[in-house]
């Protein structure tokens, strides 16, 4: 498996896959501010500003055999407790017709190695407890989860 920073050429793929990501995973429009409504141009837009915040942001693309399976949005903040600096995984996604095939696996590796060379102190993610398949998988591969509530208010 190949992990491979995004550019501006990657934006219609991306979208697409976003698109796939929200019909399987948004459950709870209120929770997630109706993500889904918003069209392939917003988008796209979004892409493009993510792409712009290199310090904030980092977007990569997941591919097998040339082949997109899949991307990470992953996110950076400093965390006092973890004693520098956090990587936080916002999205994985890969296809389910690629799924259980070991590339899971391999994204997590591929990006904690990423996470260490980058002197990351930790990887954190939040997990919809909707999602047994992906809860039986972060465990499988080594996360434990933490007790603690998500809290959103969207301005």
């Amino acid at each position: 498996m190949l992990l491979r920073r995004a550019t501006a050429a990657d934006a219609a793929v991306w979208t697409q896959l976003n698109r796939e990501f929200m019909d399987f995973e948004i459950k709870d429009a209120e929770l997630w501010n109706n993500a889904g409504a918003a069209g392939d141009e917003a988008m796209t837009e979004v892409f493009r500003q993510a792409l712009d915040r290199p310090g904030m942001i980092t977007i990569f693309m997941l591919e097998e055999c040339g082949q997109t399976v899949g991307f990470t949005n992953l996110m950076s903040i400093f965390s006092v407790w973890a004693h520098g600096l956090a990587l936080v995984i916002d999205d994985l996604y890969i296809r389910p017709e690629f799924r259980g095939a070991g590339l899971g696996r391999q994204a997590m590796s591929l990006l904690e190695s990423y996470a260490e060379k980058s002197g990351y102190k930790r990887i954190q993610f939040q997990s919809e407890e909707t999602n047994p398949g992906a809860k039986a998988f972060y465990k499988a591969v080594g996360y434990h989860p933490g007790n603690m509530c998500f809290y959103v208010k969207y301005l």
